[in-house]
């Protein structure tokens, strides 16, 4: 799959002060701008969820026409009326991938391999299907993930004990909260406990979520306030990543609604800053994003690290 382009430079809501805090410069264009504390963040949404194949077969088959109710669950909620627990119950509860979406992981697997990215830290969300979506298509992933058949990882095994193989010692593979997708009442929107998660996963730190689910039982997204309650997360995202001390090449695996929200936060600057930085239209960011499609942005902070005040690549942009 082609990496989505995501031209230009966009800027982060600015703070009281002048200096906005963040800048985001498409990776495709070239390097980040000297002088900046930047991290190179490969955005990527999830392969296809059996929860995806499923409310567009109902929507495919016009399910929703069975009766009244059915009907004003598919007005309300669109082609995701089939996935609350009263009409399927808890069988999209934290869903896996398809077959189609192993496809889609294994042909990112393949983009990544051959433009030889190699991820300092991997942060996602602690769902199933991004984690799912990680370890098949990340290559520094595939060799230990328990999803693969045995014989699959037995050739792996063999491969890399006899220096065979590609694999190297995995990068870190931090899970939060804060990458999840939107908390509406949608099982789908629903994970895993920790207990259950681990064996499937044992070289992923689920260090910063808790045990049970607790946010989706009691910090829903969904409704009028859904828009500044997920840019205000996506802000405390782009934080976290920041402050990590994991590195400067890292992969974020998250969620449709949620990526949307954080591409959201920026918006194309006017003028010309360098080669790397070209002015787009602001849609080019907003668009959303396809399953297991890739975006590369070098995130930055405003502040100069070589003189006092905001950096001018800052200055000379335009806000939210």
């Amino acid at each position: 799959m082609p990496l989505s382009l995501v031209a230009g430079a966009f800027l982060l809501a600015r703070t009281d002060s002048e200096c906005p805090r963040f800048a985001a410069f498409a990776a495709t264009k070239g390097p980040a701008p000297e002088g900046l504390r930047c991290k190179t963040v490969h955005l990527i949404r999830h392969a296809e969820g059996t929860h995806n194949a499923a409310e567009l077969m109902a929507d495919r088959r016009r399910l929703f026409e069975k009766n009244d109710e059915t009907r004003a669950l598919r007005e309300e909620h669109g082609i995701a009326w089939y996935l609350l627990e009263k009409v399927t119950g808890l069988k999209y509860w934290d869903p896996p991938l398809t077959a189609t979406g192993r496809r889609q992981s294994h042909r990112l697997r393949r983009e990544l391999r051959s433009a030889n990215v190699s991820f300092d830290a991997v942060y996602s969300s602690p769902f199933r299907r991004t984690l799912q979506t990680a370890h098949l298509g990340i290559p520094q992933l595939e060799c230990d993930y328990l999803g693969r058949s045995w014989w699959k990882r037995a050739a792996a095994w063999v491969r890399r004990e006899f220096l065979l193989s590609e694999c190297a010692p995995p990068p870190l593979v931090l899970t939060t909260d804060l990458l999840r997708e939107r908390i509406a009442n949608y099982t789908c929107d629903a994970r895993s406990t920790v207990s259950q998660l681990s064996p499937q996963f044992p070289g992923v730190s689920f260090s910063e979520v808790p045990e049970q689910d607790l946010p989706f039982l009691a910090a829903k997204e969904h409704g009028p306030k859904e828009h500044s309650l997920m840019r205000a997360r996506a802000l405390r995202a782009i934080e976290w990543v920041m402050a990590r001390p994991d590195g400067k090449l890292v992969a974020l695996v998250a969620h449709g609604h949620f990526l949307l929200a954080l591409t959201g936060l920026f918006q194309p600057q006017q003028r010309r800053v360098s080669e790397a930085a070209a002015p787009v239209n602001a849609a080019a960011a907003a668009l959303r994003f396809a399953n297991a499609e890739r975006r590369a942005l070098h995130i930055c902070k405003c502040e100069n690290d070589v003189q006092a005040g905001c950096d001018p690549a800052c200055e000379r942009a335009i806000t939210l």
